[in-house]
């Protein structure tokens, strides 16, 4: 019978299925670990406090725009790097960009012109 790495020439197609299967696994864990980062770095966001006594999502919210809406972004998993992007629906047209580490060393910082003017309307409330 003819070996290639080891593997006889019937077991392939079972070698060949382990290995899709794997990869499957694997990207379906990846895909649960990013989206469990993503709620982290959307929470620490909107928690966080730059004037020290409201939150994003509270200032955001007292404006009378609603509930801001948000979605989070991976950029690096060994960073724990997180984009983070909110809007209002009543302003759905105006996007807060946020960057988050999640190793929780650093506040969440802001990544766009609207978010900077938030966090400096917040610090100067």
């Amino acid at each position: 019978m003819a070996e290639l790495l080891g593997i006889p020439r019937t077991r392939w197609p079972l070698a060949l299925a382990m290995v899709v299967l794997l990869a499957f696994a694997l990207s379906w864990l990846q895909g649960r670990f990013d989206a469990s980062d993503a709620k982290r770095a959307i929470a620490a966001a909107m928690s966080w406090k730059p004037g020290g006594a409201q939150s994003i999502f509270d200032f955001l919210a007292a404006r009378g725009e609603g509930d801001p809406q948000c979605t989070g972004k991976v950029v690096s998993q060994l960073l724990g790097d997180v984009e983070v992007r909110c809007s209002t629906p009543r302003q759905p047209g105006i996007d807060y960009e946020f960057r988050v580490l999640l190793d929780g060393r650093r506040p969440p910082r802001a990544a766009n012109t609207a978010a900077e003017l938030l966090v400096a309307a917040m610090v100067h409330h």
